[in-house]
């Protein structure tokens, strides 16, 4: 059986050129600023930084759409920079809860 050669196949289409192409730029202009990317995740449009830098990023309002989201013993935050998703999470404190606290009912 030969190959058909009428129809070439196109995996990086215009669209998800243009996707990576502002993927990597982000990438890029981040690592530039000195923040280190965690995780690489061009499929999901999505990288993973430190605490310390996403808070950076959101205190210089260089990030925007900042959500926060409680999870089972962390808080992940996101935010888009460029156009892409960057996620990073932190521990909940159990600092919040050493503090005893008078909880009875007057």
């Amino acid at each position: 059986m030969q190959p058909s050669t009428n129809a070439p196949l196109k995996v990086l289409t215009p669209q998800f050129a243009e996707r990576l192409r502002t993927f990597n730029s982000a990438a890029r202009d981040l690592q530039r600023m000195g923040i280190r990317l965690h995780r690489i995740e061009p499929n999901d449009n999505r990288l993973t930084i430190s605490p310390e830098d996403g808070q950076r990023l959101v205190s210089l309002q260089r990030a925007w759409g900042y959500q926060r989201h409680g999870t089972a013993g962390s808080t992940r935050y996101s935010a888009q920079f460029m156009g892409v998703e960057i996620v990073w999470s932190e521990p909940i404190s159990y600092r919040d809860y050493a503090t005893p606290r008078d909880l009875s009912f007057h």
